[in-house]
């Protein structure tokens, strides 16, 4: 696997990753809808529609990488986006997450480049 390959499931996963996020924004925006009486209006929303059409985007990226690397090997690049996923929410929604966290990222990291190399 080439420096390119890696490059684009790298960002593969980081769209996954900025995917997740989205869909957690859209999920807060469709409850504060329902809350003002939307109803199943409130599922057509702006952050939502945004977020899948991001999946989208990662989705038609992925089948492309797979033209070019087996999915052996890059599957393993997918779980760094779960890695990475608990830190956004922490920034961004201030969630909490374990003191151990840290040591399962750095895991996953290690096992990505076991997996890889």
């Amino acid at each position: 696997m080439g420096p390119v390959q890696v490059v684009l499931l790298m960002l593969f996963a980081l769209l996954l990753a900025a995917g997740q996020v989205g869909f957690k924004y859209a999920a807060l925006h469709i409850n504060a809808m329902q809350a003002a009486g939307k109803g199943l209006l409130s599922f057509i929303s702006v952050p939502l529609i945004l977020s899948l059409m991001l999946y989208a985007g990662a989705t038609v990226l992925w089948i492309f990488v797979l033209t070019k690397v087996s999915l052996g090997r890059a599957y393993p690049f997918a779980l760094f986006g779960a890695a990475i996923v608990p830190v956004a929410s922490y920034v961004l929604f201030k969630e909490q997450f374990s003191a151990t966290y840290p040591i399962g990222f750095l895991l996953v990291v290690a096992g990505i480049y076991l997996c890889v190399r």
